[in-house]
């Protein structure tokens, strides 16, 4: 008779954990990813988020946010794979250009999109309702946080550029 075994003193492994991998992406995640992509100057982020789906060239694609200091993004519907979206778009001169339209997401990339734009707030002619200095009296730079109180107001940096407390990220920074 053979003498059952002696227990291991090597415990037996579990069984490995199985997560599962998303197939698809909710829409108004990959949306609001492709204009974070946008603001953070990462084109190439963007583009692979659906941005070569849009009817460009990278190289167009990429260039065509030059102006733009800072896109503002609203989501204002969602319906299946369809995403609604009104989009303030803040340039560099100042000027706000204003957009309505929607994109469609499939498998976690945009694959068809429409803005259309349906107002340009223009610049003020006259300077900022005055120079908005950090706790030190210095001048902010673009991308800076600003205070809750600052929100909306702007400002010059020390070169004379405008610049505007905008929401970005749950928190306030100047661009």
């Amino acid at each position: 008779m053979t003498p059952p075994p002696t227990p291991s003193a090597t415990p037996t492994p579990a069984a490995p954990v199985v997560t599962p991998t998303p197939t698809a992406q909710d829409p108004a995640a990959v949306v609001s990813a492709f204009y974070a992509a946008i603001n953070a100057q990462d084109y190439a982020t963007a583009w692979k988020l659906g941005g070569d789906n849009l009817g460009f060239t990278y190289s167009a694609f990429a260039a065509g946010f030059a102006g733009t200091a800072h896109d503002t993004l609203t989501i204002t519907g969602e319906a299946g794979n369809t995403v609604d979206v009104h989009l303030e778009a803040l340039q560099a001169d100042g000027s706000t250009k204003v957009y309505d339209g929607s994109y469609q997401v499939s498998n976690g990339q945009i694959i068809k999109g429409q803005l259309s734009q349906s107002t340009t707030v223009v610049a003020p002619t006259s300077p900022p309702q005055g120079v908005i200095t950090d706790p030190h009296g210095g001048f902010y730079s673009r991308g800076e946080f600003c205070p809750d109180a600052d929100a909306g107001l702007t400002t010059v940096d020390a070169s004379g550029n405008v610049l505007t407390c905008v929401l970005e990220s749950g928190a306030y920074h100047w661009h």
